[in-house]
């Protein structure tokens, strides 16, 4: 694979200034950790047993998510990792992307797809291979 010196691993290369980071890209190595909270503000609108989906999408393009985790209110504080082996297509991994969104999401219906009266939180657009995250389920999704 590294082997390229012309193509797309040259512009590869040339857009990446840390060839590690482009090391681990392509072993697919790549997970993003970080600790999900509930604001204060929030507690009263939900139950301990409201799902919360914990997910991984790319900051620019579709917005199939790459990683999800599911849990429940009741793990919140929680402690999470993304990885490529949560990927729910093999052509749309962690590793694939150069910038990602970590959104979290407090879910009545138990549905992924995001409803008028559910609670989320998300990140900055990050790059894959980030930890030490701190999210906070802080916005009523209008």
């Amino acid at each position: 694979m590294s082997k390229s010196k012309g193509g797309k691993g040259a512009k590869l290369a040339q857009a990446d200034t840390a060839p590690e980071t482009k090391q681990n890209v392509a072993q697919g190595n790549e997970h993003i950790s970080g600790t999900v909270t509930l604001s204060s503000a929030l507690n009263g609108q939900v139950s301990p047993t409201d799902t919360v989906f914990v997910l991984a999408r790319a900051a620019q393009g579709p917005k199939m998510p790459l990683a999800v985790m599911r849990k429940q209110v009741k793990d919140l504080p929680l402690q999470f990792s993304l990885d490529d082996s949560m990927a729910m297509s093999p052509q749309m991994k962690l590793s694939n992307f150069d910038q990602v969104v970590v959104v979290v999401r407090v879910s009545k219906s138990g549905n992924a797809m995001p409803q008028q009266g559910d609670l989320q939180g998300m990140s900055a657009p990050i790059k894959p291979g980030s930890s030490g995250l701190k999210i906070s389920i802080d916005t009523v999704v209008q």
